[in-house]
């Protein structure tokens, strides 16, 4: 039985994942940030014909993500309850997405992987800093120039994001620039952010600049300005160059990380 959560069932649904925040980050982020309040943020809870707790659904704009403390959720009526909202694309650790995929036949998978710091690992650049509001439209368009970082979105909705978030304080902006041309060299910042945790994103080098370690370094100084703050820090990476950076910065693996998607 799946039921749609109202206000009350909100810190059941926070002590259903306790500190499991690496499996479920959106979720979690996204509720508590918008708590039930947001028209295009709603949560749901799938129950067992005991009554205990099998899963979390979380739907943001269209995408769902499914979390399962022990993995013991319903498949087929996720499955119905995702056909009937004609999701596009959804998330969850790689286990679970492994078992709904034969549910889901019209649906491609990607796999990646979600970690989280564990020590910091590699120097921070000294000369990273974090950028001011004024300096977004730079970062943005570097991001917004990469095929697999930002060039999907668009630059103009990837500014607006990047707004937002630092008008929120929902989100920061490391960059490191050449002493010659002041030219941005590299980017690393969060796509959000709570007093507890944040989640890395937008890691990208400005391609004259690859391969010289200005990734690591820029980010290793994002993680340590965080780490200043107490923050569990989370990141989700895909390609074999971002896994080792993240594991060369510090980062150790949570889980694998799928998402199903469909056009």
């Amino acid at each position: 039985m799946i039921i749609q959560c109202k206000d009350q069932d909100i810190e059941t649904v926070f002590e259903y994942i306790g500190e499991d925040y690496g499996k479920c980050l959106y979720i979690f982020i996204d509720l508590k940030k918008f708590g039930l309040d947001d028209e295009n943020f709603d949560v749901w809870i799938q129950y067992s014909e005991e009554g205990s707790i099998c899963a979390i659904i979380s739907e943001y704009f269209g995408g769902i993500q499914i979390y399962s403390r022990e993995e013991n959720l319903i498949l087929e009526e996720i499955a119905d309850f995702i056909k009937e909202k004609d999701t596009h694309v959804l998330f969850a650790i790689k286990p679970i997405i492994d078992r709904l995929k034969p549910f889901l036949p019209d649906y491609e998978q990607e796999t990646g992987t979600v970690g989280e710091l564990m020590e910091l690992k590699y120097p921070p650049n000294p000369k990273a800093y974090s950028a001011p509001m004024e300096e977004l439209a730079e970062i943005v368009k570097i991001v917004a120039d990469d095929e697999g970082i930002g060039k999907p979105y668009g630059y103009d909705s990837l500014y607006e994001q990047y707004t937002q978030r630092k008008e929120e304080n929902f989100g920061r902006n490391f960059v490191l620039r050449d002493e010659e041309t002041n030219d941005i060299i590299c980017h690393a910042g969060t796509y959000a952010e709570l007093p507890e945790l944040a989640v890395i994103g937008g890691v990208i080098t400005a391609p004259a600049y690859r391969g010289k370690g200005f990734s690591k370094e820029t980010l290793s100084s994002l993680c340590e300005d965080l780490l200043s703050e107490n923050k569990r820090i989370f990141s989700f990476f895909y390609i074999p160059s971002a896994e080792h950076m993240h594991y060369g910065v510090g980062f150790e693996k949570i889980e694998d990380w799928s998402k199903l998607f469909k056009d």
